[in-house]
């Protein structure tokens, strides 16, 4: 498929531990690439493939979709606009029970985990709406009986204005999902945060009635494929470029490497 002139662009859905191959092979068959989260395996592999983009003169973008939805984007410009005054806690959280022990996202050495499939997402969604990176982490995990990745993986991420960040995620309890921000004016809540485009988000301004913004976003997938293909066939630069997608894995494997050593780790700032 990569080699045939009749196909401009690739989605990359490969097992994680499969992005860095087929992501360079691509890009160096002159193919525009939308990979799914995460980026890679590991930092070095991510960086690969950004040069390989770059090299081969392509768009690389990760496929993270509910920063296409028209609550986290609400909710990232209502922090920004200082709503709820200055942020000093959020929290995240995706779970969904996995049951299948074959299932890829159980395996290790396809770069499974609870972290890599859904707790991305959490992490992401407090980096989205802060608009800025955490500067050091600490994570503790937990690994279901006969499983070498994380089941389950609760992280806390401190961002440089002192802000907290609480993340949590995994595969061994009930479908959950939701996003909270604490200012020291006011809150702002969103249930279901990275699935449903008709979730509701609640603001609480002080003393005031929580105020409840009813919205309804477009298919955050077609949205993204717009955007990218827009980027392919008019050179315009990704909304969302691949150093954007390092800055996650960063975080990623900063909390990866707390949960080794048991120790709070400072972040690599990309």
């Amino acid at each position: 498929m990569i080699d045939s002139d009749q196909i401009d662009a690739v989605i990359n859905t490969l097992p994680n531990s499969m992005h860095h191959e087929w992501t360079i092979k691509a890009a160096e068959a002159g193919k525009h690439i939308l990979c799914e989260k995460p980026l890679s395996a590991t930092m070095a592999e991510a960086r690969e493939m950004k040069a390989a983009a770059e090299a081969n003169n392509v768009v690389l973008v990760e496929a993270f979709t509910p920063r296409w939805t028209r609550q986290l984007r609400s909710i990232r410009e209502l922090v920004a606009n200082r709503e709820i005054g200055d942020i000093i806690h959020l929290e995240s959280s995706v779970m969904y029970p996995l049951a299948n022990p074959d299932d890829i996202r159980l395996t290790k050495t396809l770069a499974g985990g609870s972290l890599m499939d859904v707790g991305c997402y959490s992490l992401y969604a407090l980096r989205y709406v802060m608009n800025s990176e955490p500067i050091k982490v600490m994570a503790f995990d937990r690994k279901r009986d006969g499983v070498d990745v994380d089941t389950v993986l609760h992280g806390l991420l401190q961002f440089a204005n002192g802000a907290v960040g609480d993340i949590w995620c995994g595969f061994d309890g009930p479908r959950h999902g939701s996003l909270g921000v604490v200012g020291t004016r006011g809150s702002i809540s969103l249930d279901r945060a990275a699935v449903v485009e008709t979730a509701q988000v609640t603001v609480t301004r002080a003393d005031q009635k929580p105020e409840v913004l009813e919205m309804t976003s477009t298919n955050r997938y077609q949205v993204q494929l717009d955007e990218f293909s827009e980027c392919v066939l008019t050179g315009k630069t990704p909304e969302f470029p691949a150093d954007d997608a390092l800055r996650n894995m960063a975080a990623i494997f900063a909390l990866y490497e707390s949960v080794d050593t048991g120790c709070a780790v400072e972040v690599e700032q990309i």
